[in-house]
């Protein structure tokens, strides 16, 4: 059921919109003016989790109704804010943090809605994935985002494996608990790059760490176990290639003295 709003009249002609906010990573204050006022105005909040969605609205004053978008229902839920979008009322999609659709199962509710013929507008907002980019000081032309790390060592060792002759920067979502993990197949498998390690990004607590696998193993013995960490790894890079290349050529080379 939804909460009515008070004293909050807004204009529409036709359908509502479904907007598309994005939302803090971390500090509330980086939400944009626009996403403000988009989230002052529509009728309905769809929220990953509802109270994490209060806690920025709180913090910002805003008082809109909130109805949560979870796995349970979700075809009957999506069929209720079709229903509202019908009666002309504009209700924005918000993620826990970051922009929806981004590891959050908000692309449903909009690939419905632009089915349904109903405007669909994004209002932009911030991202981890580019935020952990920029942090890292690696290339940021060609970046390969691979959502949260494998399961288990095997399907982490396949995967990064695949990684080994890619140029993109890559970036990937782990529970902090299995960074080690990471970092030891990454030493392993890619010992020569350079990693990044980015945990509670724009808050007080916000911490970076940088280095190789090696040196990361012995930096992260105090990492918090029970936060999300975003781990950007670099790419081969050309000094990567040149040095292997001159090594294989050092292999071939005979010595001077050989017979």
């Amino acid at each position: 059921m939804y909460r009515e709003r008070q004293n909050v009249a807004i204009p529409t002609n036709g359908p509502g919109k479904l907007f598309i906010v994005g939302t803090p990573i971390g500090s509330p204050d980086d939400l944009t003016i626009r996403a403000l006022t988009i989230l002052k105005l529509v009728r309905i909040i769809v929220a990953e989790t509802p109270l994490v969605t209060q806690a920025l609205l709180d913090h910002h004053g805003i008082g809109s109704t909130i109805t949560s978008y979870g796995p349970v229902n979700r075809d009957e839920k999506i069929g209720v804010l079709l229903h509202q979008l019908q009666q002309g009322h504009d209700i924005a999609l918000v993620s826990d943090s970051g922009m929806p659709v981004v590891y959050d199962p908000g692309r449903m509710l909009i690939a419905a809605a632009q089915q349904a013929g109903y405007p669909v507008m994004v209002v932009p907002g911030p991202s981890a994935l580019t935020a952990a980019v920029a942090l890292s000081g690696y290339s940021g032309d060609r970046i390969a985002f691979e959502g949260r790390l494998p399961r288990t060592s095997r399907l982490v060792k396949k995967f990064l494996e695949s990684f080994r002759h890619k140029h993109e920067t890559l970036v990937i979502f782990a529970p902090s608990r299995r960074c080690p993990l990471l970092l030891r197949s990454l030493l392993r498998i890619l010992p020569g790059r350079q990693v990044t390690i980015a945990i509670d990004m724009t808050k007080t607590s916000e911490r970076l760490y940088q280095g190789t696998p090696a040196s990361l193993l012995k930096q992260i013995r105090s990492l918090p176990k029970s936060t999300e960490a975003t781990v950007v790894v670099e790419g081969k890079t050309r000094n990567e290639f040149v040095a292997k290349r001159k090594g294989s050529e050092r292999q071939i080379i005979p010595r001077p003295d050989a017979g």
